[in-house]
């Protein structure tokens, strides 16, 4: 309690309380998961824990979520921290700026020091992606820049969507603007615009079109740069270095665009190109994005299931584009996406598909797309394998098909295409289960600290039902407290979550102020989560609450009588033993009244 104490101290109470009333947590949550509404709530699938079926809720009128599964939760500033790893006065500051809350400076602190850091790197990114954009709209040498993406069938409205820019043909352009900011060549090297050391440094993007890439909430943590014309000995595509602001395998390109139109048409759409991406949105296909890199990564799967479980690959019709698909399906199939591939002709890429065949051409090649297991069966007959190698390619697809209609159609289709009984195909696959690897992740280390009561739910002995329902009910009718309180006092419970969360729920109730968003800030895990699941639960069942209450209010006080006549038991067998006839008629006196 005294680090979540220090950390509260230095932002003051009324700001912190602002910031949470200011911040609508269904808002802040669909940013990162795809919710729907069922009844009071909103579910969705868990952004913390590997999930085929939702058990994620979130609930308006009380401003908290919590995972049935994982069992996290908390309130606004506990999702942000943990969607983003970020520490308590971190999160409290991105909710804060983005509710426009202004929060004084405090005292300074490693937490303070790395958030300052982070928010310098963007701001940077920021200021740079500006520097590019503009120099791409109004200077003379930008021309060029500019009739090639016009050329390229790209509207002014797009490019300035996703603040294409143009990087200069001189050494030094960007590090003299930056400099003129306040920034030194050390740091505009650690975020990745400068390349070189300190005594010599030059721009790391010349003579290039530049894409800013965004995290989904828009800051701007890396750029990739183009060459246009004759590459002249060039790369293609330059990138920004992985640095401690950006790490590639957790990034998406365009996601900050396509997130809304994800969850409206239902599925996401990977690309390979940034020109890939860019072109699909100037032609409406606004759910598209693009992974940084050509095989994409568990991380940027996590990312794509807050938003869809349905996702479709449209890689380039190469080789290379097409063992980038299979890696990349493979590793998005494992953690519960579900997949389809949008097949391109020979040698051509989204890009040029869209500008070939238009928008209605698009829309039946997406009608057309295959499964993943059509898709490899596909790829690895045209490639004349033998039999036994195309069947162990696709036993690891079968064998993560959960669903039982899904796994019989699988292995149907495999058979036929294989030429293959269907008790064959069978046999092979339970030779392959037998065998399997674990490809899961683990959950998150915060699964497991979680006491064993939260864990199960369903506690063991009439006394824990007791405790867990008298304080759930106490949690939904804070007024029934005094009666509790009257009749059994405060120190009636045995187990020791379900003690620190009654001390710190009565003593909000007690000062008036009860709001469980707000204690939430009070408990650390696994009070927090179990806090969070008495409020999501609902008391199915319970027609007449105070019956129910005074019922389990008998079952405690049974139990202390039970407790206190098995120690004046002991007692009384010391007492016989000592041959202590006073203490014996003292105790059997007790006993008869207990």
């Amino acid at each position: 309690m005294l680090f979540r104490v220090k950390l509260l101290g230095l932002i003051p109470p009324e700001i912190i309380e602002d910031v949470r009333i200011q911040t609508d947590i269904v808002g802040l949550v669909s940013e990162y998961v795809r919710l729907e509404k069922r009844g009071k709530n909103y579910t969705g699938n868990c952004p913390f824990h590997q999930e085929r079926d939702p058990s994620f809720s979130v609930s308006p009128e009380k401003q908290i979520f919590y995972c049935f599964g994982c069992q996290t939760g908390g309130n606004a500033i506990k999702f942000l921290m943990l969607a983003e790893s970020l520490t308590f006065v971190e999160s409290v500051r991105r909710l804060a700026d983005r509710a426009g809350i202004y929060i004084p400076d405090v005292e300074s602190g490693a937490d303070n020091k790395r958030a300052a850091r982070e928010e310098k790197a963007w701001k940077a990114n920021a200021q740079a992606r500006d520097f590019y954009h503009d120099y791409l709209l109004n200077s003379p040498e930008a021309s060029g820049a500019r009739e090639y993406l016009k050329g390229r069938g790209l509207s002014e409205e797009i490019i300035k969507s996703f603040k294409i820019g143009y990087a200069p043909a001189s050494w030094d352009s960007l590090a003299v603007y930056m400099r003129g900011l306040g920034y030194s060549p050390g740091e505009l090297i650690d975020y990745g615009l400068l390349t070189g050391d300190s005594s010599r440094s030059f721009d790391r993007f010349r003579k290039r079109i530049v894409f800013p890439v965004t995290n989904p909430q828009g800051r701007v943590v890396a750029f990739g740069g183009r060459v246009f014309g004759p590459a002249e000995n060039q790369p293609k595509y330059l990138n920004t270095p992985e640095t401690q602001f950006f790490n590639k395998s957790r990034i998406l390109f365009g996601l900050e665009q396509a997130r809304k139109a994800i969850k409206e048409a239902g599925y996401a759409v990977i690309m390979e190109g940034y020109m890939d991406v860019v072109t699909a949105h100037q032609f409406d296909v606004r759910n598209a994005l693009a992974s940084m890199g050509t095989s994409l990564t568990a991380d940027q799967g996590k990312l794509l299931l807050r938003y869809s479980r349905d996702v479709y690959i449209a890689y380039d019709a190469d080789s290379a584009g097409i063992k980038a698909a299979s890696r990349g399906l493979d590793i998005l199939q494992q953690i519960g996406c579900r997949l389809k591939v949008i097949s391109m002709p020979k040698g051509t890429d989204p890009d040029e598909f869209l500008r070939e065949k238009g928008l209605d051409g698009w829309h039946r090649a997406v009608a057309g797309a295959r499964s993943l297991l059509e898709y490899k069966l596909d790829v690895a007959l045209s490639s004349k394998k033998d039999v036994s190698d195309i069947i162990e390619e696709v036993l690891p697809n079968l064998a993560e098909m959960k669903s039982s209609i899904e796994f019989e159609d699988g292995v149907k289709t495999v058979a036929s295409r294989l030429s293959l009984s269907w008790e064959a195909v069978w046999g092979e696959i339970r030779r392959y289960k037998e065998h399997m690897p674990k490809i899961w992740a683990k959950p998150d280390k915060i699964t497991k600290n979680t006491h064993n009561i939260l864990k199960s739910g369903k506690p063991k002995d009439a006394l824990s039902r007791a405790e867990l329902g008298i304080l759930k009910i106490l949690v939904e009718n804070p007024e029934k407290l005094s009666n509790i309180r009257s009749v059994l006092g405060d120190d009636f419970l045995q187990e020791p979550l379900c003690c620190e969360i009654y001390r710190v729920v009565s003593g909000h109730m007690d000062s008036g102020e009860y709001n469980p968003a707000r204690l939430l800030d009070q408990l650390e895990e696994p009070a927090a989560g179990f806090l969070s699941r008495l409020l999501m639960e609902k008391n199915e069942g319970i027609q007449d609450p105070d019956r129910v209450v005074n019922d389990y209010i008998n079952v405690i006080k049974k139990n202390r009588q039970a407790r206190k006549r098995m120690i004046l038991m002991q007692e009384l067998a010391t007492a016989e033993k000592n041959n202590d006839i006073d203490q014996v008629n003292m105790i059997l006196k007790q006993l008869q009244e207990v």
